[in-house]
């Protein structure tokens, strides 16, 4: 017997909240309200082999992180309704409320200051991206946060699926 936490996923299930069924890919929720930075993101993505999941807004991260299992957030700072910041102190209350273990979630902002980098660290953010978000700096991001990631997806879908 381990003495792991469980994932959210496991956490959930154990009080009937099933997120949307794992079908085994790894997912990864895009919260970012400005379109070019969205295609940006979702055309670097497309070399990983993972599911994709939107939000606009840090209340419908929020609330895809309720219902879906997540894999790894990048998480934009400056959205509308509800910021980044917000977001993961709320997605932090809903992992310590069910026992599960902390999904990382990479801050991904234009924002580079050292002070702002520790703004992101104090919300309990696992790590931070500034944009524009460059193709190596994802790939040791992933190293990190998400090691068993494959670099190579095949071409025919991108994978990404819209919660705006």
């Amino acid at each position: 017997m381990t003495s792991e936490k469980p994932s959210f996923a496991q956490a959930m299930g154990r009080k009937n909240k099933k997120p949307e069924a794992d079908d085994g890919a790894f997912t990864i929720l895009i919260a970012e309200d400005n379109e070019v930075n969205l295609k940006v993101m979702q055309a670097l993505l497309s070399k990983f082999d993972a599911k994709l999941l939107l939000a606009k807004d840090g209340r419908k991260a929020v609330s895809l992180f309720r219902t879906r299992k997540i894999d790894l957030i990048l998480m934009d700072i400056n959205m509308p309704l509800m910021d980044g910041l917000e977001a993961t102190k709320e997605i932090r209350v809903i992992e310590r409320e069910n026992g599960a273990a902390q999904t990382p979630i990479v801050a991904v902002t234009a924002h580079v200051k050292p002070a702002d980098q520790h703004i992101c660290i104090a919300a309990s953010m696992n790590d931070y991206l500034h944009k524009p978000v460059k193709d190596d700096d994802l790939k040791r991001t992933f190293q990190i946060w998400a090691p068993g990631l494959s670099f190579a997806r095949p071409a025919k879908d991108a994978g990404a699926v819209s919660a705006a």
